[in-house]
């Protein structure tokens, strides 16, 4: 699979919430304590999250809880399964790439890709993984997140994902139309 970085933004209005819990959890730390992550205060998120236990020496990942939103799509529940062959087949190095790159980095990473869930035609999703820990430096849990990609953003091509800029915060249309009239108002010399 082709990984394309990007400066593109997380679509999903769900993940960018999450990223920003995430982010004011964290504080002025390398990643937040898992014992403060408080599931209430996302609470209307949790269809799209799910929570990866990080086993080190080996490297290995397993689901602790999955999200009804992610089961539904997926057309199971892999809650207490093991990320590896026996779940995801041929898939399983593209799946297990960004937790790894999330547990070496201990940093978010976010991507966007077209996969096929069993039994279902192809979606286009955007994917989020932020490290979470029992001490200040060592990972021990990945919030997750999943959610259907906006319509409007750009997509990559089959056999292709977007890394994305994680930390970028989408522009919206409002944004969008005051930076272009304040864009004409600097052309006409006014201000």
């Amino acid at each position: 699979m082709d990984r394309i970085e990007t400066n593109l933004p997380i679509s999903s209005n769900s993940l960018s919430e999450i990223r920003d819990y995430w982010v004011n959890l964290r504080q002025n730390r390398l990643m937040p304590n898992k014992k403060h992550f408080s599931p209430a205060a996302i609470v209307r998120h949790l269809p799209n999250i799910a929570l990866v236990d990080v086993f080190q020496n080996p490297l290995r990942f397993q689901y602790r809880l999955l999200g009804t939103r992610i089961t539904e799509l997926a057309g199971r529940n892999a809650t207490g399964k093991w990320l590896n062959e026996e779940l995801y087949g041929d898939r399983t190095n593209d799946i297990l790439w960004m937790y790894k790159k999330c547990a070496s980095t201990r940093q978010p990473v976010a991507v966007r890709e077209q996969i096929q869930f069993a039994d279902k035609s192809w979606l286009n999703v955007d994917v989020a993984a932020f490290p979470m820990s029992d001490t200040d430096n060592e990972i021990s849990t990945i919030l997750g997140a999943v959610d259907l990609t906006k319509t409007d953003a750009k997509l990559p091509s089959p056999g292709s994902t977007f890394i994305l800029n994680w930390q970028a915060v989408k522009e919206t249309t409002m944004s969008s139309s005051l930076r272009d009239q304040h864009s004409k108002k600097a052309e006409c010399g006014e201000n």
